[in-house]
């Protein structure tokens, strides 16, 4: 699964080589245009939030949060979650209603892998307009039923180096993230 956020109105062409071969992309919100999850769409079927960046029409048809339960997982989608070690209110509510074994966020343009309790945690990082100096960044998600290999690409390379890795789950031997 390809797992993106904070595009801002831009696609990047790395992400077509990133996510070849996946069967669904997660947007973690602030899409910032049709034409952006159309080109993702050319890749893999997309599944994507709103973002505090989105606005009407596209917010109107894109939900501000999603729970989904592939390979096995319940996935909860948002866009602000704040930090896994102190999400926000409204993110903290929706932990402890979905009650998830993982959680893609988005908002920081942070990109990062985090397993906080029995949670894996996971942004993308911002994969628009570089922000700052924050590294351009998106990630893949392979689930299984034995567990998930999460992994944050570059795309400030070429190709798109991975950055950061962690496996998570029953039978993942788990490791820190590199970074």
């Amino acid at each position: 699964m390809g797992v993106v956020s904070d595009t801002h109105g831009l696609f990047d062409p790395k992400l077509v080589e990133l996510f070849r071969g996946t069967d669904l992309i997660i947007h973690g919100g602030d899409v910032c245009g049709e034409a952006v999850l159309r080109q993702l769409e050319a890749v893999a079927p997309v599944r994507a939030i709103h973002g505090n960046c989105d606005v009407p029409p596209l917010s109107e048809h894109l939900p501000p949060w999603r729970l989904e339960q592939l390979a096995g997982h319940r996935i909860l989608v948002l866009h602000d979650l704040g930090k896994p070690e102190r999400p926000r209110p409204a993110a903290q509510y929706l932990l402890s209603t979905a009650r998830p074994s993982i959680v893609i966020s988005g908002h920081s343009h942070q990109g990062r892998i985090a397993i906080h309790g029995e949670v894996l945690y996971v942004n993308p990082g911002g994969a628009g307009p570089k922000r700052f100096k924050l590294l351009r960044s998106a990630a893949r998600l392979t689930l299984g039923p034995e567990g998930v290999e999460a992994r944050l690409f570059s795309l400030e390379s070429t190709p798109p180096t991975v950055v950061a890795r962690t496996r998570f789950g029953k039978r993942a031997t788990l490791a820190a993230p590199e970074r």
